[in-house]
C-alpha cells in the first residue's frame, strides 16, 4: 500500500514539474489583434517544444512602461515611434543568419523598423486607399490601378447633378470622409513625423497646398460648404457602399483593411482602384509591426517564432486558413504583407479581385514615424484642425 501511495505521489510531483516544465518553455506574446489568435493556435499545432501564449492588451506598447512586467512578442501599430524602439531588441542576426530574407521585403517599409542603423522591429502588414465606383458610371477608362486625386475631382463634378438648388446625387466631395482630409494632406506631402522631444513636425507650405486644393474643391466644384453639408446631412445615414449601388454617389473612399466584406461576392458591377497623386499610393500609417522587448525572458525561442512568421509558405498558409476557417480578416494582420512576392503571388490567389491590383513597391509611399499616441493627435488635434480650415471661412461668411 506504501509503495502504492509512494508511486501515487511520484507521479503526481512528476507531473506538476512537467507542467512547470511546459510553463517555462513557453513565450509570451502581447498585441490587441484578435486574428493573431488563429496564428498561435496554428504554430502551436506544429509540435515546436515550447508553446506561444497570446495576451490581449488594448495598447500593448503600454508593456514598455509597466514595472515587473515583460513580454517576449509584442504585435501592434505604431512600435516604430522613435522612444518605444530604443526598448526593442535589435533583430539583424536574423538576417546575416539568413533565417529571414531581408530582400523579401519593401525596402522603405522594413526601413520604419530601424533605429540606429539597427533592425529592431519587423513590419507585418500594411494598408492601401481604395475607391470602389460602378464602371458604367464612369465616363473615361481609368488606368489599371490607381484613381488620380485629380481624375477624382474631375469626375466627380461631372456627376453632380442639382435639383431646385439642392444636390440630389454628388461624385465626391472631400468633406465625407475623414480620413480623406488626412490622406490629402499626405499626398501633398505634409509629411507628419515625430521629431526631438517628442515634438510633431510636418512641411507646412504642403499643408496649405492640401488645404487650398481641398477648398478650391469644395468651392468651385461642389457649390460650397453648406451645400456639401446639406447633402450629408440629407443622404450619407446610409451606408456608403449602398450610396454607391443607388447611383446617389460616384465615389466611396475606403481602406483594404475592410476589403473582407468588399471583395466577398464582388461582381463586374462594382470596381476599385487605389487613391494615388502623381502616380503615388499614400500607404496608410496604422502599419503593424512586431519585435521582440529588450527585457524579453526567452528571446531566442522568440526569434524562431519570427523566422516561422515571415517564411513565405507561412504566408500563404495562413491566407488558406482564412478562408478555411473563415476568418473575417483580410489578408495578413488584416493587410497586405509587409512581403513583395507574397502580394504578387498569393494575394491574387486568395482574392481574385486583386488581379492586376497589385501596385508595384515603388509606387508606395509609407508615412514616416509617428508618435505613440499618434491615433488621439489624428483623431482629436488633426482631423477637427483639418475640419475646421476648411469650414471656418463660411460660417465667418454666414
Amino acid at each position: 500500500m506504501k509503495r502504492t501511495i509512494l508511486l501515487l505521489l511520484s507521479m503526481f510531483f512528476l507531473s506538476l514539474s512537467g507542467c512547470n516544465l511546459l510553463k517555462s518553455k513557453a513565450i509570451t506574446l502581447v498585441t490587441d489583434r484578435a486574428e493573431m489568435a488563429a496564428y498561435v493556435e496554428h504554430f502551436n499545432g506544429l509540435g515546436q517544444d515550447y508553446r506561444v501564449e497570446i495576451a490581449y492588451k488594448k495598447k500593448p506598447e503600454l508593456i514598455l512602461s509597466e514595472n515587473g512586467k515583460t513580454a517576449d512578442l509584442l504585435i501592434g501599430s505604431y512600435l516604430n515611434s522613435p522612444l518605444l524602439m530604443e526598448q526593442f531588441e535589435p533583430l539583424d542576426k536574423l538576417f546575416t543568419r539568413e533565417r529571414i530574407d531581408r530582400e523579401a521585403f519593401y525596402p522603405e517599409l522594413l526601413d520604419r523598423g530601424r533605429l540606429n542603423k539597427k533592425q529592431v522591429l519587423l513590419p507585418i502588414s500594411f494598408n492601401l486607399p481604395a475607391v470602389f465606383f460602378k464602371p458604367e458610371a464612369i465616363d473615361i477608362t481609368l488606368p489599371g490601378l490607381v484613381i488620380p486625386l485629380a481624375t477624382l475631382r474631375e469626375q466627380g463634378a461631372e456627376y453632380n447633378l442639382l435639383k431646385e438648388d439642392r444636390f440630389i446625387r454628388m461624385g465626391f466631395s472631400p468633406l465625407w470622409e475623414e480620413r480623406f482630409l488626412y490622406l490629402n494632406s499626405v499626398m501633398w506631402g505634409t509629411s507628419f513625423k515625430e521629431a526631438e522631444e517628442e515634438k510633431l513636425a510636418w512641411d507646412e507650405e504642403a499643408m496649405q497646398k492640401a488645404l487650398d486644393y481641398s477648398r478650391s474643391w469644395i468651392n468651385e466644384d461642389n457649390s460650397g460648404v453648406d451645400k456639401n453639408i446639406e447633402f450629408v446631412n440629407r443622404y450619407l445615414y446610409e451606408p456608403m457602399v449602398k450610396l454607391m449601388e443607388e447611383e446617389r454617389i460616384l465615389f466611396y473612399l475606403t481602406s483594404s483593411a475592410e476589403f473582407f466584406s468588399l471583395l466577398e461576392g464582388m461582381g463586374e458591377d462594382r470596381d476599385f482602384r487605389w487613391l494615388s497623386r502623381e502616380n503615388r499610393i499614400p500607404v496608410e500609417e496604422e502599419i503593424l509591426f512586431i519585435g521582440i522587448p529588450g527585457n524579453a525572458k526567452n528571446k531566442k525561442r522568440a526569434l524562431v517564432f519570427l523566422e516561422w512568421l515571415f517564411a513565405p509558405d507561412t504566408q500563404q498558409e495562413i491566407l488558406n486558413m482564412n478562408h478555411r476557417k473563415r476568418l473575417k480578416v483580410f489578408g495578413i494582420g488584416n493587410g497586405f504583407s509587409a512581403l513583395q512576392k507574397v502580394n504578387e503571388l498569393s494575394f491574387p490567389q486568395a482574392y481574385p479581385m486583386l488581379i492586376g491590383h497589385i501596385p508595384a513597391a515603388n509606387m508606395l509611399s509609407f508615412p514616416q514615424n509617428l508618435p505613440a499616441d499618434w491615433r488621439e493627435i489624428k483623431s482629436q488635434v488633426i482631423i477637427p484642425w483639418l475640419l475646421d480650415s476648411l469650414t471656418f471661412e463660411q460660417e465667418q461668411s454666414t
